[in-house]
């Protein structure tokens, strides 16, 4: 896409908007209304045109190498959990550690609502309990974290519904009461 001086635009991921004031190549600098300039690359910027309609091109090139293709029946492999069983952790007492918290799995969590990100908290719990079940792993602790407990009740709500699963709070010492243990019978 073909940004011009003197063209209104808004950031993807800031909650940002200006004017551009240079285009050079490939970068942008953006006159914002933080009363500062900000050069960023064309591809992180939507285009307002004079009807006040958005116009986003996407950079393919950039984007290409971070999308997989995936069967949509194709069950989930071991390589799901790879990153969680590469911890010394796992190598020695064979627990894997499932992190929680939204800044683990996703970019921007801050543009999630409520609703959603408890519903990719427990997404992703569903994915680690049928990888963990394939792969017949025994133990895991899921870390929740203190906080409101919103998410430990539906974490708990959620490791009910399988009858193969026993249930109990991690070591006190080891997670601060901020994670919850599952071992698989």
């Amino acid at each position: 896409m073909e940004f011009a001086v003197g063209d209104k635009v808004k950031f993807v991921n800031e909650s940002l908007e200006g004017e551009v004031v240079a285009v050079n190549g490939k970068q942008v600098r953006v006159a914002c209304s933080d009363g500062f300039d900000h050069d960023v690359a064309v591809s992180e910027l939507i285009l307002i045109r004079e009807n006040d309609q958005f116009h986003f091109s996407p950079d393919h090139d950039r984007i290409k190498d971070k999308v997989k293709h995936v069967k949509i029946n194709q069950p989930l492999t071991n390589n799901f959990l790879s990153r969680y069983t590469a911890t010394t952790k796992y190598q020695f007492d064979r627990v894997v550690e499932i992190d929680l918290h939204l800044e683990e799995l996703v970019e921007f969590p801050g543009r999630l609502d409520d609703w959603q990100k408890l519903h990719t908290q427990l997404q992703h719990v569903k994915k680690c309990l049928s990888a963990a079940m394939d792969a017949r792993i025994k133990r895991m602790v899921f870390i929740h974290g203190k906080g409101t407990g919103v998410l430990k009740a539906e974490l708990l709500h959620l490791l009910g519904d399988y009858d193969n699963l026993i249930v109990k709070e991690a070591d006190f010492r080891a997670y601060g009461g901020g994670a919850t243990e599952v071992y698989f019978k």
